[in-house]
């Protein structure tokens, strides 16, 4: 097949990440595949000043995603509009605005296929968000919660779920702890509960002062104390070294489509202490690969933390558990199955191939 992804940016994201992998593997699978994104950047919730800013910066970078190997074609063009992109056989829309511009698009460019990750409230106008639902496309979300928020907040059908993979290749065991430590992967989106987070770690510093911590993100957070070191922008090889040598790793998330670094760490014998977002409840199972505690519940966390720590037998059986479930969705495993749901799309008989909205 000829297929187009249409991403809104290329900036490091777990969700812009997993699209990027499964490209890739399409393209090592004899796809034609084709990355696009836009020059001048979706609004989302930037100001006018802001996309000035990132619309500078990405007309004088390299046309390259510098922190993956990016193996298929990466296009970069002024605006998604019919006369710029390939000719293809499917065209997948990602993010809400892409939806709207993809709708656009001439029927030469593809069926017209939605790649939803999550409900995406809260990053846009709420009706336009809404609209694109109401848009005739065949739809794979990445987790059945997603699938179920989608069917019952919108009534629109998803047609395939094929959850997140994760790369074996990228992580998997790079060393062993020494000592007691704990992982924290920082976000300021509050979504991802980082306040949660960090004061799950300051109470468990009371009860356990000589714990280490470390703090890994691609934002700086402000006013973290001495105590809890940060790392900006860990590669993926540091990221691995971290996973595989700390403790345990601390998600705290609030809302997630899938929820992506709790099976990173199972892939490399990490255990962890993880809220039961998105998909993790899907993954894993409480007390056998993970430790798993109710969305904002800090003193649940913090148990939980000291009983991993304090518990070898059950640091390992966590970890042998996790490399099994990491095995059992691996990329290599899940990219077939997402292979196979672009086949159907493309095969299926509806309307998405026929939509073309004028401008």
């Amino acid at each position: 097949m000829t297929i187009t992804f249409v991403l809104p940016f290329i900036n490091l994201t777990g969700g812009i990440r997993v699209l990027l992998d499964y490209a890739n593997w399409l393209h090592d699978y004899g796809h034609d595949v084709t990355v696009v994104y836009p020059c001048w950047p979706y609004r989302f919730q930037l100001t006018r000043g802001q996309q000035w800013s990132e619309f500078r910066k990405q007309r004088h970078s390299a046309i390259r995603v510098p922190w993956l190997d990016v193996r298929c074609r990466l296009l970069r063009v002024p605006l998604i509009r019919t006369g710029v992109l390939p000719r293809a056989d499917l065209v997948v829309a990602t993010a809400w605005p892409t939806v709207h511009d993809v709708a656009r698009l001439h029927p030469s460019r593809g069926k017209k296929l939605h790649i939803v990750m999550h409900h995406e409230s809260g990053t846009g106008p709420e009706k336009r968000i809404r609209a694109i639902y109401g848009l005739p496309f065949h739809r794979i979300a990445f987790s059945r919660f997603v699938r179920e928020t989608i069917e019952r907040r919108f009534g629109c059908a998803i047609q395939a779920v094929v959850p997140n993979g994760v790369d074996r290749t990228v992580f998997f065991p790079d060393g062993r702890p020494t000592g007691n430590s704990v992982l924290f992967l920082y976000h300021p989106d509050p979504r991802k509960g980082a306040d949660d987070g960090i004061d799950a770690l300051c109470r468990l510093r009371c009860r356990k002062p000589h714990v280490r911590i470390h703090v890994c993100g691609t934002v700086h957070p402000a006013g973290l104390p001495a105590w809890m070191p940060f790392e900006f922008h860990p590669d993926d090889a540091t990221l691995r070294r971290r996973y595989s040598t700390s403790t345990v790793l601390l998600y705290p998330s609030r809302y997630e489509g899938f929820g992506l670094p709790p099976l990173e760490a199972m892939a490399c014998g990490c255990p962890s202490v993880t809220t039961a977002v998105g998909a993790v409840p899907e993954y894993a199972v409480d007390r056998r690969d993970a430790l798993i505690v109710p969305v904002g519940d800090v003193p649940s966390m913090v148990d939980r933390l000291e009983e991993v720590l304090d518990d070898a037998a059950l640091r390992q059986r966590l970890g042998e558990q996790g490399l099994k479930t990491a095995a059992r969705l691996s990329l290599a495993r899940v990219a077939p199955l997402f292979g196979a749901a672009l086949q159907k799309a493309h095969e299926a008989r509806d309307s998405s191939a026929r939509l073309w909205i004028h401008d």
